[in-house]
């Protein structure tokens, strides 16, 4: 099973493939006994590598392989964070892999598992640093948080930033389901279940699966029944088809994707929901002159997802500060091509999974300040908290037409 979990990482750390993705595609080579395991070996990896990384480089000089390094990696999160395992088994494990891999380091491998020790950890002095250390992420993203937020929110935010995340569904309202699951806002419940996709309740349109922050910003939308909605940046299609279940199936949304094979992402779903008040559109959503006004639009932009790295770890693998520079001016322009689309006294909702004010607030403050026909009727930052991904929404509208 560590064998496979090694090769897992492997494709994600040195390869980039998606980590969702990839456990999608190879999780059932697993015998299903190990499934749980070797899932929480995989992600919790991942999500501290950084981590990880600065323990065991505390124990060697000797220059190490990117394959052998993963091997350390994965050892040192085990002895870390799983304590049913002992240590001896992990260490065992880790040296009949680096014989597979890399024979002559399996020595150094054992000497420098040994000496781990979660209380004889040296951090560094500086405490943004440190926190950089524990939480594996880069110390530029600390300090953007506790600027922008405040230092006493981003010591609040950080540590949910690793956190295991349970699993929502949203219920189809055009069905009838007992549940004993908790019930966390509208048709949205928190489960325990597993392999949701392979249940016959999923293929039979009556679950789906949706976070609450993305649920909240279909709530937000404060959709009627029989209204037009513009949904500019659709792809997987799971608030578009949200939209159309708290619309009982009634108006009509337009989903607008810029890649084919995403675009059938969201027509599968709406086969397998049965919605009629759905179309998928191949376009730009910066290019959608051909297209009419709507009651509701949805602006649910790219972004840096800042939000979301406890449920996409694998974005924390290759974020760059300078990633921003390409993102802002797609989002307004994004911003700008959707606003084009609504009706006057209609509202447009402007989305993030990211906690950054370059990407939320400041760009309504730029797209207020160009459109004196708009106006914001309110903003709201749902920050990672306890089980709760981070999200922004502003919800604007269109007082002269």
């Amino acid at each position: 099973m560590r064998y496979w979990v090694y090769q897992a990482l492997c494709e994600v750390i040195l390869k980039g493939t998606y980590s969702n993705l990839y456990l999608k595609n190879h999780l059932h080579k697993v015998k299903e006994k190990d499934q749980a395991l070797a899932t929480n070996i995989f992600y919790g990896t991942i999500q501290n590598l950084s981590y990880c990384e600065y323990v065991w480089k505390q124990y060697t000089n000797s220059k190490t392989s990117n394959q052998v390094g993963i091997i350390l990696s994965m050892s040192v999160y085990q002895i870390l964070f799983l304590d049913k395992i002992p240590k001896y088994a992990i260490i065992n494990e880790a040296i009949e892999l680096t014989k597979k891999v890399q024979p002559k380091a399996s020595g150094m491998v054992n000497a420098v598992l040994r000496k781990i020790d979660k209380d004889k950890i040296q951090y560094p002095s500086d405490p943004y640093m440190k926190l950089s250390v524990e939480y594996s992420l880069p110390v530029w993203l600390i300090k953007m948080w506790a600027k922008q937020y405040g230092d006493e929110k981003m010591r609040e935010m950080v540590p949910y930033c690793n956190q295991s995340m349970p699993v929502y569904v949203r219920f189809n309202p055009n069905y009838k389901i007992e549940t004993e699951y908790e019930n966390v806002c509208g048709t949205l419940y928190k489960t325990n279940l597993n392999k949701i996709s392979s249940l016959p309740l999923y293929s039979q349109g009556k679950i789906s699966i949706q976070d609450e922050g993305s649920y909240q910003i279909c709530l937000f939308l404060d959709v009627e029944e029989n209204m037009n909605v513009l949904d500019c940046c659709a792809a997987p299609g799971t608030k578009s088809m949200a939209i159309g279940e708290l619309m009982h199936n009634t108006g009509h949304i337009d989903c607008i994707e810029l890649h084919e094979h995403r675009k059938k992402l969201i027509e599968q779903d709406v086969k397998r929901l049965k919605l009629s008040n759905v179309s998928c559109f191949c376009k730009d959503a910066r290019e959608l002159d051909d297209f009419g006004l709507y009651d509701r639009v949805l602006c649910d932009v790219p972004c840096s997802g800042y939000g979301v790295l406890s449920r996409k770890p694998d974005i924390k693998l290759r974020m760059k500060p300078e990633d921003m520079d390409s993102l802002i001016p797609l989002q307004q322009q994004i911003l700008e091509s959707a606003s084009k689309h609504l009706s006057e006294q209609g509202i447009l909702v402007y989305s993030t999974c990211t906690i950054n004010k370059k990407e939320n607030e400041k760009q309504i403050e730029q797209f207020l300040k160009n459109h004196p026909d708009f106006e914001c009727v309110e903003e709201k930052t749902i920050f990672p908290a306890f089980q709760t991904d981070g999200f922004y929404m502003a919800k604007l509208k269109r007082i002269r037409g």
